[in-house]
């Protein structure tokens, strides 16, 4: 069983993580959040494995009941900042295929006249 010391400090470097998570997203560096989430997501599944003692008291309980909420909010705010990249990202997505449609229609009609009395691109040559 974590000593109170022990648990406290654990609870507060999850902050940490929280924070700096919430920093990465903000400023749009994806793929260091992805290295730090893996970091996150142990230091959350280690503290789920800790018992939190009963002789606890009150005022430690409320510090480590804040850390957890502000913990929380952070993940709201990633989240929403994820989702909004992930729009951003889908869109660019339907960007990209229909300017890859337009291309493939275009180049199926390379070539070919188009309105009447146009000439073939090798008859513009002679």
């Amino acid at each position: 069983m974590a000593s109170p010391h022990r648990l406290l400090k654990d609870y507060q470097q999850l902050l940490s993580l929280s924070q700096k998570i919430l920093h990465l997203a903000v400023n749009g560096q994806w793929d260091t959040l992805v290295e730090q989430e893996i970091v996150y997501v142990q230091s959350v599944e280690g503290l789920v494995n800790t018992p939190i003692p009963d002789e606890i008291d009150s005022v430690m309980r409320l510090h480590l009941r804040q850390i957890l909420q502000e913990v929380m909010d952070n993940e709201a705010k990633v989240k929403q900042l994820l989702q909004k990249r992930m729009d951003e990202l889908s869109s660019l997505m339907g960007q990209s295929l229909k300017q890859k449609s337009i291309n493939t229609t275009y180049n199926e009609f390379a070539g070919q006249r188009m309105l009447p009395g146009d000439a073939l691109p090798d008859e513009t040559r002679s």
